[in-house]
């Protein structure tokens, strides 16, 4: 499924949208992945919705998105990242790239994901493809970070 969701940034990311998932999955066959591929890679992307990670419930001290905040990864979450990916994900964060409510939507579609593992490199592309869904304007030093992969080579 990477390799789908490489295609589509690499394909798509300079004009800022892909197409509507039946003009996007008439494409993906006839760029040659298989039917079964480009409905799991779709169905995964539907989950991109925005979702209500900014609401604060009654008595909540601190939330989300405040500075003091702490996000504990649950062992599921531990399996599937690995350290460095943990620590890129605290490092956009920090450099104000990526909000608490965009990291929740990130380690949702991790989680998402059928690999037992991810890698770096398939973090990275999920980070875009969250950002991107989103419509978050991307500083140059964050995107060339994110782009630095063997799945995706050439956007600029």
């Amino acid at each position: 499924m990477f390799d789908i969701l490489a295609y589509l940034v690499e394909r798509y990311y300079e004009l800022g949208a892909y197409p509507d998932q039946d003009t996007l999955s008439r494409q993906l066959v006839a760029a040659g992945f298989e039917t079964q591929d480009v409905h799991e890679a779709l169905r995964w992307l539907s989950g991109l919705e925005p979702h209500g990670w900014r609401h604060r419930g009654p008595g909540t001290e601190l939330g989300p998105d405040d500075p003091l905040s702490l996000r504990h990864y649950t062992p599921a979450e531990q399996r599937k990242l690995d350290v460095p990916s943990r620590g890129f994900l605290h490092f956009l964060e920090a450099a104000g790239a990526l909000d608490a409510s965009q990291r929740e939507v990130v380690l949702d579609r991790v989680m998402a994901l059928t690999d037992v593992e991810i890698g770096l490199d398939e973090l990275k592309l999920v980070i875009l493809l969250v950002l991107w869904n989103q419509g978050h304007p991307l500083d140059s030093l964050i995107l060339d970070e994110l782009l630095v992969s063997e799945r995706i080579v050439t956007l600029h």
